[in-house]
């Protein structure tokens, strides 16, 4: 079976690839953000696949706080990689991610509109680190017919995440059940109209690999549903889920939100069905519930 290789394989979108991929019968080899660098030991030519998920990022403001950071510890990871993929693994096909907050906020968030105008508001940093990773893939192909597919990615959320994560879906999850079980009350950011997109993780990691070895593929895709909701509607499902008052809930309107609406278009992708919105909250929110229950 062929090799792969993943970066990024302890995090929440890697640890599910390598889980499936090792299923599969798939050879992986894995690499953090810490040990990236033990690839230039491989042999050469000897990977088929490479994911590069590996990047230095978090939610709750992180972006805002420390762009010099962010902007230093990825452009070096993504320039380790590319020069490793070019010099070592030519014939290897990457797959890897760009990001939503990299599409302008006024433009309709369709693939051909990716480059156009400026990232969004308060990400202009990761965004422009996530074009620039794009404009190095076309480089790599023009010049030496490297073959790459560039995801695009609503939010991901599914069990087995970390339970520190700050991501919105996550961060209310967490908020509600602990306000369900007698903790703090439920404070959440904005007046609720802002709309997000997510894409259960067993649904991203099945179009993930439909890419591999896949030249029909498109070459840039957003990976999404093409359905978004209000932060309203999110939170009152979940409290629906786990039995809580939603009018009990409180909203921040002087907190950073972000984009207004963070909708992908899909237009490369209608023929997959995907995880219905309640049924990917209920097996999210039964591994927190697990989670914090072996954790007593």
């Amino acid at each position: 079976m062929a090799k792969v290789l993943v970066t990024g394989s302890t995090g929440f979108v890697g640890r599910h690839l390598v889980k499936k991929l090792k299923n599969l019968g798939y050879e992986v080899i894995e690499f953090n953000s810490t040990n990236y660098t033990n690839m230039w030991e491989l042999e050469r030519n000897s990977i088929s696949f490479i994911f590069h998920l590996a990047v230095k990022t978090a939610a709750g403001g992180y972006c805002q706080k420390h762009p010099g950071e962010q902007w230093l510890i990825n452009s070096s990871i993504n320039t380790d990689m590319l020069s490793y993929w070019q010099a070592y693994q030519q014939k290897a096909q990457l797959i890897t991610f760009g990001s939503s907050c990299a599409y302008d906020s006024n433009v309709v968030k369709k693939e051909e509109n990716y480059m156009k105008g400026t990232p969004e508001p308060g990400y202009e940093v990761y965004g422009t680190i996530k074009r620039n990773l794009y404009v190095a893939l076309k480089a790599l192909n023009q010049e030496f017919k490297m073959w790459s597919n560039y995801l695009i990615p609503s939010t991901f959320y599914g069990p087995q995440y970390d339970l520190t994560d700050k991501h919105f879906i996550f961060d209310l999850i967490r908020k509600i059940v602990n306000a369900k079980n007698g903790g703090d009350e439920v404070v959440l950011w904005g007046d609720g109209t802002q709309t997000r997109e997510l894409i259960f993780i067993e649904d991203a990691i099945d179009i993930m690999l439909i890419t591999m070895g896949n030249i029909d593929a498109p070459n840039v895709c957003n990976l999404s549903s093409g359905k978004s909701h209000s932060l309203k509607t999110y939170a009152k499902t979940i409290c629906d889920i786990v039995d809580y008052n939603y009018e009990l809930i409180k909203w921040d309107t002087n907190a950073f939100v972000g984009s207004k609406n963070k909708k992908l278009v899909n237009t490369q992708l209608k023929g997959y069905k995907f995880t219905p919105l309640k049924k990917g909250l209920k097996k999210t929110i039964q591994y927190y519930e697990d989670s914090i229950s072996s954790s007593k």
